[in-house]
């Protein structure tokens, strides 16, 4: 055994062994990388086709999905030809009116401006109180009776629209009609005041026997546009003509008001006796604790349609 370790013999197959090894291993090495990138290939390619299979599904996803049951039909509202008549026909704020104030006297005057309205803005002026001018354009387009239009705002009073005409028969003849009506007004109250109108009262009331038939959509229509009308829980009852005396216009309201908690008053500057009881009208319903104060947007209106005459 010594003799062949050293021997020309064991060199030969010492160098044979080593030959053999170097051929064996890189082979071996070269199949087990060449299986690895077999299978890592193999992995790659079932993860790309599940990216592919992702993206697929996502697609339909986002396509619109057919279905076996009945589709509802897209809702058809009917808009009424009168909602676009007039297109600049609307009020500069948003509806604000909920604000009621108890022991609280709104004066109103109807139809004018006249020649007695100088006196009812002398006597509010001497008596400090505020009130409300619903305003008529026929027969007060007059050079005087804008000045009275101008005065009404300088001096710090509420301004809204009654009607152009006060034609009873023609503004309450159709929806239409009444639009045409009111949009005078308010261009007339527009282009004298600068003050764009929010403020309207119905002549005769927000419902009466003109506009029975048609009393909703008018009040509906004139919200919509951003208007507040207003109607009355008090009356002086001077629209009667000359039926009442001063001292009884006085006792109309001052009598009637001890059970309100909040007072709108009609009456008309048109009437030379409403002129001259109103000093007197205030003085009382000042003496039964009364404040004073215009209508305005804030103001939360009293209307037949929705609230009792016992507002």
């Amino acid at each position: 055994m010594h003799g062949y370790i050293g021997s020309v013999r064991f060199f030969k197959n010492l160098i044979l062994l080593a030959v053999i090894v170097m051929i064996a291993v890189p082979s071996a090495f070269a199949g087990y990388y060449r299986h690895a990138y077999t299978r890592l290939k193999a992995e790659q390619t079932e993860t790309e086709e599940l990216h592919q299979d992702v993206e697929v599904l996502m697609q339909k996803e986002d396509e619109p999905q057919e279905s076996d049951e009945p589709q509802p039909e897209a809702l058809s509202v009917d808009v009424p030809e009168y909602q676009n008549l007039y297109p600049d026909f609307y009020a500069p704020q948003p509806l604000e009116a909920n604000e009621r104030v108890e022991n609280t006297i709104y004066l109103t005057f109807d139809d004018g401006p006249s020649e007695y309205t100088d006196k009812v803005l002398d006597t509010l002026a001497a008596k400090g109180v505020k009130g409300t001018f619903y305003l008529v354009g026929t027969g007060h387009t007059d050079a005087k009776s804008l000045e009275r239009m101008r005065r009404i705002v300088a001096e710090g009073h509420s301004i809204g629209m009654h009607s152009y005409t006060h034609n009873y028969n023609k503004i309450y003849s159709s929806v239409e009609a009444y639009l045409d009506d009111m949009y005078q007004i308010f261009t007339l109250i527009k282009e004298t005041t600068g003050v764009t109108p929010t403020l309207f009262r119905f002549p005769g009331g927000s419902i009466n026997s003109h506009n029975r038939g048609i009393y909703q959509e008018l009040t509906s229509e004139m919200l919509r546009r951003g208007f507040i009308p207003c109607d009355w829980n008090l009356s002086s009852g001077d629209a009667a003509g000359g039926h009442f005396t001063e001292a009884q216009l006085v006792q109309n309201v001052v009598g009637s008001a001890g059970g309100k908690k909040r007072g709108v008053v009609l009456m008309h500057d048109t009437k030379q006796t409403t002129a001259n009881a109103l000093g007197s009208m205030i003085d009382q319903l000042k003496a039964l604790g009364f404040d004073f104060a215009p209508l305005t947007v804030s103001t939360s209106p009293v209307l037949y349609t929705y609230e009792s005459n016992n507002g």
